[in-house]
């Protein structure tokens, strides 16, 4: 897992409210929440992404669209930078398409495969009232089980209903989670699936814009601070045992027999440790941190329990 350019990617039909939220969730984050912000690679498509949330907050929405949006961003941590991520979101055909030889499914299909977190964008609204929504629902579900695969590394999936605003109550957000059991059902399923469910808005009372971003990029960064912990734990057993065996008669005993010393090793494994801390010092911090601000983020942002749901992984 590179943390220098993690992929994320979007799924969601033309008018799931992708690009909304992308805007939405830059404007917010680049602002900058308890030391953490988000800076763009491209000046222009940051200019751009925070117009269109300006727009938004006005109650202003772009219209929808088929083209795919990419951003290359970082999420910095005070002056230092934590981690960088590709998002790239894929037009609604990939999801209704049928054929099974269609490029642009075959593109999406590889790009899941290799990404390391998802963000699926439902229209709540639409998944209450159209009956059409449930096969792209289904669809999604087929993609991403094909995806997922076998691996220790943890994949982040973040169901994210968008326009929760316009739904009037407890009986339209019981069809809407009925009619999306089945992503549900998957991101509760264990195995490699971090998964989370969360409510957004994207216009004047903007709700949950952070989180998907931020369930990803928090979940990753634990694993690899988790990941550089064990390292660090490793190579210090290693240096205790080491020193045990260093010594003057080792050295000689060695030398005759030509094999690298007790000595030798500890010196290298020394130099491990050293290396290894500093490692878990730049991860772990901003790790916690991060957990912290996405909780805060979350507060208030799950879907209204009307429909039974399992409960998400993490």
């Amino acid at each position: 897992m590179d943390l220098t350019n993690l992929r994320v990617v979007a799924l969601g039909h033309s008018s799931a409210g992708k690009s909304s939220y992308l805007a939405a969730a830059f404007t917010h984050l680049a602002a900058g929440r308890k030391g953490f912000r988000l800076v763009a690679a491209d000046s222009a498509v940051a200019s751009r992404l925070k117009d269109t949330g300006k727009r938004l907050a006005k109650g202003i929405y772009p219209p929808p669209t088929s083209r795919s949006t990419d951003l290359e961003a970082v999420l910095e941590y005070g002056r230092r930078e934590v981690t960088g991520f590709h998002w790239t979101d894929y037009r609604g055909g990939a999801l209704t398409d049928s054929a099974a030889d269609d490029p642009e499914t075959a593109r999406l299909l590889g790009r899941l495969t290799d990404a390391d977190a998802v963000v699926v964008f439902a229209d709540a609204h639409r998944l209450a009232t159209d009956p059409d929504s449930h096969d792209e629902v289904r669809r999604t579900v087929v993609l991403l089980h094909r995806a997922v695969g076998d691996g220790s590394t943890p994949l982040p999936i973040v169901l994210a209903y968008t326009k929760s605003d316009l739904l009037a109550g407890p009986a339209d957000w019981a069809r809407a989670r009925a009619a999306a059991a089945p992503l549900e059902e998957l991101l509760a399923g264990g195995g490699r699936v971090r998964g989370a469910t969360v409510a957004v808005s994207c216009g004047r009372s903007p709700r949950g814009v952070a989180v998907p971003v931020l369930w990803c990029l928090s979940t990753l960064l634990d694993h690899r601070a988790r990941q550089a912990e064990n390292r660090l734990e490793t190579a210090n057993g290693f240096v205790k045992d080491l020193r045990r065996e260093a010594n003057g008669i080792d050295s000689l005993v060695s030398w005759f027999k030509g094999v690298e010393s007790a000595a030798k090793r500890l010196a290298y494994w020394e130099g491990e440790v050293r290396e290894r801390k500093e490692e878990v010092a730049g991860l772990s911090r901003p790790a916690r941190r991060l957990a912290k601000l996405l909780e805060r983020e979350q507060r208030g942002t799950a879907p209204p329990a009307g429909a039974s749901a399992p409960a998400v992984t993490r």
